[in-house]
């Protein structure tokens, strides 16, 4: 190594350009995944009875802040919605977020839908 002291880390530089070129290209592809045409997604079914539908997806996705019986805790409570906000306006809530209560980001149009409609049941 007396002779050549820049040999090894030029070596690891071609080395690192190589395998950023690399994961350039695989990068790429993820992107093109991602970008696919949304017709050839998978359809989503609406479901057959949402109101006990959402009260299943409430009790998975929404009682950590709101209790239990989603008469509030860490977040408010979800008892009195009737009269305040409609079915869309809940759901974009639910997708979105609103104030501190950040987006559920796990759950698609439809499963938002029948939270929505199950709160509004509950409030009735």
């Amino acid at each position: 190594m007396k002779g050549r002291p820049l040999l090894p880390f030029a070596i690891t530089a071609i080395v690192g350009i190589l395998l950023m070129v690399a994961l350039s290209f695989v990068g790429l592809d993820q992107r093109a995944q991602m970008n696919a045409d949304p017709e050839e997604a998978e359809e989503v079914e609406e479901f057959d009875d949402p109101v006990t539908a959402g009260q299943e997806l409430a009790q998975q996705s929404c009682i950590g802040c709101h209790g239990g019986d989603l008469g509030g805790a860490s977040g408010p409570a979800l008892t009195a919605l009737d009269g305040k906000y409609s079915v869309e306006e809940i759901a974009d809530i639910i997708t979105g977020g609103y104030g501190t209560m950040p987006a559920i980001t796990n759950l698609n149009d439809v499963e938002a839908d029948a939270i929505a409609q199950y709160l509004l049941a509950e409030s009735e």
